[in-house]
């Protein structure tokens, strides 16, 4: 009986271990089939059908696996379906927001979808008035834009700007007046294009008498779109259309803007304006519905990046010679935060390394006014200003050098101390070389070394200055032996030394220190010179 009933317990506990084994594979199994499918679509990267495929089966066996929807935005981006690459990184994000690697990989697929807009066809029709052809009566009316000299036509189109709503924003458009027609001669893509505008009237108008305006755009004399604005209408602000042009891709065509009167036939005071009239990609509108712009801010932020992060990438790529990329990232953090001088500070630095002096000035003046620094100090856009001056630019310009340096000592906030040096060290020489006060030089050379005590430069000049100030030449030794312990290789202090030695009358001392500068340098012209005239012309 012991045995009878220990095999009954133990078929009962098999069936519970069945039923609970069973209940564990029913659940485990969707996690298992889509770990296959998840696999498999990562595997066929190269294939994009396939991963796609693979990847959409690992969603629906299992619609909480993340890593899914990341790698279907890649293969999604690969296909350049940005809207649904940035559907997918979005739902990444919301089931892994503890990876801030999600953001930044939405933030790449914006800037992505901005760089594909910048390169889709776009043609300003407000831009291109010049090159169009106006029909208009020969006689001209009353309007903002007539010209008493000009041609009739003037008074009837012009480029302008309208403030309507609903942003009240001031919004290029092209002003016509009924009757008349814009005909541009245009080559449209070969992909789908759509023409945009909005309808409006000029806001001074609006509660004249009359009863509004018709806008008409036509394809090579073919009217393919009509629609009459009335002044109820028009008070609400830009009335915002768009017109396919798919019927015409790749092909030539005149495409005319037009303009007639209202039912009435009247068209006193018909002031209209096409607002931003453009001929672009038919996908345009999907992208821009994205706000690129925007979001990729918002990753941005959510990822914890800061204007700081940007420009160390930036200097990583300016120190190995990739300008683009630097550049790239010096951009990044400027939108990040667009009153920030310390992006434009690198900048300016950037346009340095490439030689591009006038650049360079304009970013440090781009930085200074900002007024806001994290990395860099304010005295810093100022000493890098003076220098440009003073040593890059043709001819020299002393005085704006003299003057940057003077507003980067006043500020006293420099990036390191040795820029703080190099400032001091600057003035001072530009001192000396303006013929200024001694006494003003030598303590800019005093304060240089002070700050950077292997200020060989510094040391070199001061031991020149208490030479011509008072003649000590045991003061002016010490200060230029000291520069040549810190730099041995110092061409203008052993001329210095020599030019010394020759005015003491020491000419074997002096010859010795022009032979050492010589071999240094033996382009060093002076040195030449003197060796030459010490040696008796040999």
């Amino acid at each position: 009986m012991r045995v009878i009933k220990t095999a009954k317990g133990w078929l009962g506990n098999w069936w519970a271990f069945v039923l609970v084994g069973g209940t564990l594979a029913v659940l485990a199994f969707p996690h298992l089939v889509s770990a296959y499918h998840l696999e498999a679509g990562g595997r066929a990267a190269d294939d994009s059908l396939s991963a796609l495929a693979h990847l959409q089966k690992a969603i629906e066996w299992r619609p909480d696996n993340a890593q899914a929807y990341r790698l279907l935005a890649k293969v999604y981006r690969t296909q350049g379906d940005w809207p649904a690459a940035v559907e997918s990184l979005t739902r990444y994000t919301e089931l892994r927001s503890d990876n801030l690697l999600g953001y930044i990989e939405l933030a790449e697929v914006y800037e992505a979808v901005e760089a594909e807009m910048a390169t889709m066809y776009l043609a300003d029709l407000v831009a291109a008035l010049p090159q169009a052809a106006i029909e208009a009566p020969a006689v001209p009316v009353d309007t903002p834009y007539a010209q008493p000299d000009g041609p009739a036509w003037h008074s009837y189109a012009a480029t302008t700007a309208f403030s309507l709503p609903p942003n009240f924003g001031e919004r290029s458009a092209l002003f016509m007046h009924p009757p008349s027609r814009a005909l541009y001669h245009l080559i449209l893509p070969a992909e789908p294009a759509l023409l945009r505008f909005g309808m409006g009237l000029a806001p001074e108008v609006i509660d004249w008498p009359g009863d509004g305006v018709t806008f008409e755009v036509l394809i090579n004399g073919e009217s393919i779109f009509q629609e009459h604005l009335d002044k109820a209408l028009a008070r609400g602000g830009w009335q915002e259309r768009t017109v396919d042009l798919a019927p015409w891709a790749g092909r030539g065509v005149i495409l005319s803007l037009g303009v007639g009167p209202g039912p009435s036939g009247d068209v006193a005071g018909d002031w209209a304006g096409w607002g931003e009239p453009q001929v672009v990609d038919a996908r345009l509108p999907e992208l821009e519905a994205l706000h690129p712009g925007e979001r990729l801010l918002d990753e941005w932020q959510r990822a914890g990046l800061a204007v700081e992060d940007f420009v160390k990438a930036g200097e990583v790529a300016r120190k190995a010679e990739l300008y683009d990329q630097a550049m790239a990232w010096y951009e990044r953090a400027m939108r990040l935060k667009p009153d920030s001088g310390d992006p434009w500070y690198y900048v300016g630095l950037l346009y340095e390394s490439q030689g591009q002096w006038l650049q360079a000035l304009d970013a440090y003046d781009r930085a200074i006014a900002s007024g806001h620094f994290r990395q860099v100090g304010r005295s810093s856009p100022h000493y890098r200003s003076g220098f440009i001056y003073e040593s890059r630019l043709e001819p020299r310009q002393r005085d704006a050098a003299l003057a940057a340096y003077e507003v980067a000592i006043e500020a006293d906030d420099f990036s390191t101390d040795e820029e703080a040096a190099n400032a001091h060290h600057k003035r001072g020489e530009l001192l000396w070389r303006m013929g200024g006060d001694p006494d003003a030089y030598m303590a800019e050379y005093q304060r240089a070394i002070e700050l950077n005590p292997e200020h060989a430069s510094a040391h070199v000049l001061l031991g020149m200055a208490y030479y011509t100030r008072y003649g000590d030449v045991a003061m002016a030794e010490d200060e230029i032996y000291q520069a040549l312990e810190l730099s041995p290789r110092n061409q203008w202090a052993y001329l210095r030394l020599g030019n010394i030695y020759y005015q003491e009358g020491r000419m074997d001392e002096a010859a010795t220190a022009y032979e050492r500068a010589l071999e240094i340098d033996p382009d060093l012209e002076t040195a030449q010179k003197r060796l030459s005239e010490l040696r008796g012309g040999k």
